[in-house]
């Protein structure tokens, strides 16, 4: 798959380029592929490119631009047959071909010329081009000649083609020579003809002018017609009377005043995510960062490769942290790679189908917290680059468990007690709204008592303690997606009162900012405006 350039006008009509190459540059230097020694044409003109079966065309930057069908492009513009491209004073016509590959490169080379000087052969020599070609070049130009031509700057092209008419003669002598002499002409011949102090206004009447620095001079007349006129009328007295330096003033108030209706304007009509951007987070606290970061459609700061915020941990005890984030677009458990201070800790899960509803965690161990300092958190997607793969994470904050302070058997008493208190609430879930919480976080805490544990003296209460956590979540996240959904329901039958009710009961059965459901329940209230 390829395409023609045929040059459609001047000298070299008719002179033909072929390409079967994804992008062509055309200017005038010698690394375009098209090279037009033309001095309306930029050193880099423009650049057609062939993407997914179909062509397009864009400038870079060039002190004429590129036309297509006469119109001056912007970005990129598709190509279809026929098209006419103009650049400076060069057009061609497009047409896509299909070229087969034994066709002869007739590229446009030096040929030497016998003795010891080259000679450049005119492009008129040559018919047809093959991904490499000339145009405009002058007959016999030498290698100087043709170096000194890619160097110049690039000329102007004219914005106004033809004549332009003189106001200030020939209309005049048309009007005068036509028999019906204004009637300023008949006042008046000459300025000199007028008294000091006036001049001849449209239609031939003379009025009172102001001197250099003076107040105008108005008549009673003029002035009862300016007052008729009502405030607009005041006004306009006002600015006739006006002095050059309050005139001066009342335009710059009158141009602050403008530039901050406009900027106001841009201001309003800005998408709300550019107005909300902020400087990129950098610091990871108990607070969550909402801002997403990788790439892809929506990611509010781009990171293609890595991402790293920096955490503090002021505690004179022992602690575990515990990173919270919601993850999207991960497609396999070996994509995002998550280092603490250096140490790797895990990969961030794949996707699953309530990526967009359900947070996750990553566990950073006592032992790489730095207690006091600052730490620093990596999440590196491996495969990008050489790849652009899409990946986000969202939602992110630092939670920081202490250790209880006691001796082996003293922390196993501990998770039992614990262990068994969140089994009562787990029975009682559906009795009390904050009752599947309690269950979750008494699991988990069970769960922390035995990580201060060796782990080769861990009792069986550590993987129950872990499994019960994981199952009171899971409740958890489904009852977070049952009173979101209650909400939107009767926000879609206009039930407002009722949909800020169930989005206020959120906080009854999630007290706690750890569970992302308290996020998503403010999210819909502004979604809803409720």
């Amino acid at each position: 798959m390829g395409f023609q350039l045929v040059i459609a006008e001047g000298k070299e009509a008719g002179r033909e380029f072929e390409f079967d190459q994804a992008s062509v540059l055309i200017g005038r230097t010698a690394e375009c592929d098209v090279i037009l020694y033309e001095a309306g044409v930029s050193r880099k003109h423009a650049r057609i490119v062939i993407e997914e079966a179909s062509f397009f065309i864009e400038d870079l930057g060039s002190s004429n631009g590129t036309k297509v069908n006469g119109s001056t492009i912007s970005g990129k513009q598709s190509l279809k047959d026929g098209d006419a491209i103009s650049m400076g004073p060069v057009v061609f016509n497009f047409k896509p071909v299909e070229l087969s590959p034994e066709d002869a490169d007739t590229d446009a080379v030096p040929l030497e010329d016998g003795g010891a000087h080259t000679r450049i052969v005119s492009v008129s020599e040559m018919k047809k081009s093959r991904n490499k070609g000339v145009a405009m070049l002058p007959k016999d130009a030498s290698r100087e000649q043709v170096a000194e031509m890619g160097r110049r700057s690039t000329q102007m092209m004219p914005v106004l083609k033809g004549p332009r008419p003189s106001v200030g003669s020939g209309s005049l002598r048309k009007s005068t020579s036509s028999g019906s002499k204004p009637a300023a002409a008949r006042l008046a011949n000459r300025d000199s003809d007028l008294p000091a102090g006036v001049e001849v206004g449209g239609g031939g009447r003379p009025r009172l002018v102001r001197a250099s620095g003076e107040n105008a001079v108005l008549s009673a007349a003029d002035r009862a017609r300016y007052k008729r006129e009502g405030p607009l009328g005041g006004l306009k007295l006002w600015w006739a009377e006006a002095g050059q330096g309050k005139r001066i003033a009342a335009s710059v108030v009158a141009g602050i005043i403008g530039l901050g209706a406009l900027g106001g304007g841009i201001y309003a009509v800005m998408p709300g995510e550019t107005k909300a951007r902020a400087k990129e987070p950098e610091v990871l606290g108990s607070n969550p960062v909402e801002a997403s970061f990788g790439v892809g459609e929506g990611v509010m700061y781009e990171r293609s490769d890595s991402k790293t915020f920096d955490f503090e941990v002021k505690s004179p005890v022992q602690v575990m942290a515990i990173v919270h984030y919601m993850s999207r677009d991960i497609a396999s458990n070996d994509e995002v790679n998550v280092t603490v201070n250096g140490v790797d800790v895990g990969w961030l899960q794949a996707d699953t189908l309530d990526s967009n509803e359900v947070g996750r965690e990553k566990i950073i161990p006592a032992n790489l917290v730095k207690r006091g300092e600052l730490n620093t958190i990596t999440f590196d997607n491996v495969k990008n680059p050489p790849e652009n793969d899409p990946w986000r994470i969202w939602n992110l904050w630092i939670e920081v468990a202490v250790l209880p302070e006691r001796d082996e058997e003293g922390l196993k008493a501990l998770a039992e007690e614990n262990f068994k208190r969140g089994v009562v609430e787990w029975e009682q879930r559906d009795i009390g709204a904050s009752n599947r919480w309690d269950a979750y976080r008494n699991f988990r805490e069970a769960w922390l008592a035995l990580e201060a544990v060796p782990e080769s003296e861990r009792p069986a209460t550590y993987r129950l303690a872990q499994d019960r956590m994981n199952e009171a979540k899971r409740a958890l996240d489904e009852k977070c997606k049952e009173l979101l959904r209650k909400a939107r329901s009767a926000y879609n039958f206009g039930k407002f009162d009722e949909a800020r009710y169930e989005l206020d009961h959120v906080n009854d059965f999630f007290p706690s900012r750890a569970h992302p459901c308290q996020y998503r329940a403010e999210v819909e209230r502004q979604d809803m405006d409720l």
